[in-house]
C-alpha cells in the first residue's frame, strides 16, 4: 500500500510540474500568433493604400478561397460545417457576421484615409474588448486594465501622430503647433474615420464572440466569416461601382493585380487563422493589445523607408504601447502586489500584508 501511495504521489506531482509548462507554452504561442496576425493585417493596409486596390476585388477573391479551403477542412476531418448546440451556432454565426464586417470596413478605411490615422482608431478595440469582456464574459474590471487601456489609446495617438490629433502648420507667430490644431479634411476622409470606427467596434465584439465559441473549431469559426463576407460583399456590389470581378471588367484585369489580390487573400486568410487561434489560447484583452505593439513596427518600417529618425513623440509613444501591453500581462501579479489590507492587533498599530494571506492577525 505504501508503495502504491508513493508512485501515486509520484505521478500527481509529475503532473503539477507538467501543467504550468503546459499553461505557459499556450500562451506563448497565442501571444506569437497575435503578433503575426496584426503585422499582416497592417501589411495588407498599406499594400491597398499604395496600389489603390478595389477592396470590393480583394473581399470576394479573399472569401471565395477562404471557403474552398476550410470547406474541404472541414469535410476531411468529418467536422459539420455548423455546430449542433443552438447556442453555439448562433455565437458562430454572429461571430462570422461581425467579423466579417469588421475586416471589409478596415480595408474600406484605409482607400479614404491616411493608414496611420486609420490605425490609430481601428487598434483602440482593446477598450471596447475589455467593456464586452466585462458584460459577456464576465472580467473584472480593476485598475490595472483601466489605466494600461488608457497608456495603450495614448501611445497609439503619440506614435502615428493623426492629422485629426497633431499637426504641424505653423501658427500665425512663426512657431509649431502639435496638439490640437485644427486641420481641414475633405468628406471621404470622413467616411474613411466611420469606416474605422465601425471596424473598431466589430473587432472588439468579433474577439469577445469568438471567445464564446468554446468547443466549435477554428475551420468551422474560420468558414462561417468568410460566408458571412462573400454574401455582403456580393449584395453591396450590387449597389456600389467599381467591382470588376463581378462585371464584364474581369478580362481587364491584369495578372499584376490577380498577383495583388490573391495575395492579399492568402496573407489575410493566415491573419485572420492565426487570430482566431490565439483568441482560443489567451484572453481576448492580451490579444487585443499585442496586436497594437504592431503599430510600432509599421511606424519602424516607414521610418526606415523614408529615412527619417522619429521624434521625441513618437519614441514616448512606443514606451507607452510596450509599457501597456506589459502591465496587461502580468496584471494579476501587479494586482496581487498592490492589494494589501491593514490588521492591528493593537490600537494605533498598523501592519501592512499581502492581501491573498487573509484577514491574519500579527500575533497569529
Amino acid at each position: 500500500e505504501n508503495e502504491e501511495e508513493l508512485n501515486n504521489n509520484a505521478d500527481n506531482i509529475s503532473e503539477d510540474s507538467v501543467t504550468p509548462w503546459c499553461n505557459y507554452k499556450s500562451i506563448l504561442i497565442g501571444v506569437v500568433l497575435s503578433m503575426i496576425s496584426g503585422a499582416l493585417f497592417t501589411a495588407n493596409n498599406f499594400v491597398i493604400n499604395q496600389f489603390d486596390v478595389v477592396v470590393s476585388d480583394a473581399v470576394l477573391v479573399r472569401c471565395v478561397i477562404q471557403i474552398i479551403i476550410f470547406t474541404f477542412i472541414i469535410l476531411y476531418s468529418g467536422d459539420t460545417i455548423l455546430p449542433e448546440n443552438k447556442k453555439k451556432k448562433l455565437f458562430t454565426v454572429s461571430q462570422g457576421v461581425v467579423g466579417a464586417i469588421s475586416f471589409i470596413t478596415s480595408l474600406a478605411s484605409v482607400s479614404f484615409m491616411p493608414v496611420p490615422d486609420a490605425l490609430c482608431i481601428i487598434f483602440a478595440c482593446p477598450v471596447v474588448t475589455m467593456v464586452l469582456s466585462a458584460a459577456m464574459l464576465g472580467d473584472r474590471l480593476n485598475s490595472v486594465k483601466c489605466f494600461s487601456r488608457t497608456m495603450l489609446l495614448i501611445g497609439v495617438a503619440l506614435v502615428f501622430q493623426p492629422a485629426f490629433l497633431f499637426s504641424n502648420q505653423l501658427s500665425s507667430e512663426g512657431s509649431v503647433s502639435f496638439l490640437l490644431t485644427a486641420t481641414s479634411h475633405d468628406g471621404l476622409y470622413y467616411v474613411g474615420v466611420a469606416l474605422a470606427g465601425t471596424a473598431c467596434l466589430t473587432g472588439g465584439l468579433m474577439d469577445v464572440l469568438i471567445a464564446k465559441c468554446e468547443g466549435v473549431s477554428t475551420p468551422v469559426l474560420v468558414n462561417c466569416a468568410a460566408v458571412s463576407g462573400l454574401i455582403i460583399i456580393v449584395s453591396a456590389c450590387q449597389v456600389l461601382q467599381g467591382c470588376r470581378v463581378l462585371s464584364s471588367d474581369i478580362a481587364k484585369i491584369s495578372w499584376a493585380d490577380w498577383i495583388i489580390l490573391i495575395g492579399l487573400a492568402l496573407s489575410s486568410l493566415l491573419a485572420f487563422t492565426s487570430m482566431t487561434l490565439a483568441l482560443k489560447l489567451i484572453s481576448p484583452n492580451l490579444v487585443s493589445s499585442l496586436r497594437t505593439v504592431e503599430l510600432i513596427l509599421a511606424y519602424g518600417v516607414q521610418a526606415l523607408v523614408t529615412k527619417e529618425s522619429p521624434d521625441i513623440w513618437s519614441c514616448f509613444g512606443g514606451g507607452l504601447i510596450l509599457s501597456g501591453v506589459l502591465m496587461l500581462t502580468f496584471q494579476d501579479k501587479i494586482s496581487e502586489i498592490f492589494s494589501v489590507i491593514h490588521v492591528s492587533p493593537y490600537n494605533g498599530f498598523y501592519q501592512t500584508i499581502p492581501a491573498q494571506y487573509g484577514y491574519q492577525r500579527i500575533g497569529d
